[in-house]
């Protein structure tokens, strides 16, 4: 039977391609991978991990000259949130808030029973990224 054989990239639309740059790659770490100006003039930006997996690929529609605002509206209603995992969370966090001044949703706050500290904080255009570190002990400990 035919089946998927990993996840390859999620694709995020971003109101402006800069903060998102300085967030993801200068606040929280990610590698820009690649990336690429379509046909129809939206350009697409694709960061991953340090340990590769799958990418995100975040996809800006820049303004012309003649144009009152940007052609695309950021919709978050479908997306709950982006997880990302991470050495430390309390040091990422402290990092990224230094970095960019971005909104705390959650406070770092440790779970026992699936053996994970997270901490839930806001991107430039309102999604929510949830930082996941492993935890030794626990139902979903993978260190």
């Amino acid at each position: 039977m035919p089946g998927v054989k990993k996840v390859i990239h999620t694709c995020i639309w971003v109101s402006d391609i800069e903060k998102t740059k300085e967030f993801y790659i200068q606040g929280l770490g990610l590698n820009h991978t690649w990336g690429f100006t379509g046909t129809d003039g939206i350009n697409n930006f694709y960061v991953s991990g340090g340990e590769g997996g799958a990418e995100i690929q975040f996809k800006y529609q820049g303004m012309d000259e003649s144009a009152q605002e940007q052609g695309v509206t950021i919709d978050r209603r479908g997306m709950d949130h982006l997880a990302l995992s991470v050495d430390d969370v309390n040091q990422t966090v402290d990092h990224i808030v230094e970095q960019t001044g971005c909104n705390i949703i959650i406070e770092p706050f440790q779970n026992d029973e699936t053996g994970v500290r997270a901490a839930f904080i806001e991107d430039p255009d309102g999604y929510i990224v949830e930082l996941v570190q492993y935890l030794e002990n626990g139902t979903n400990s993978k260190v």
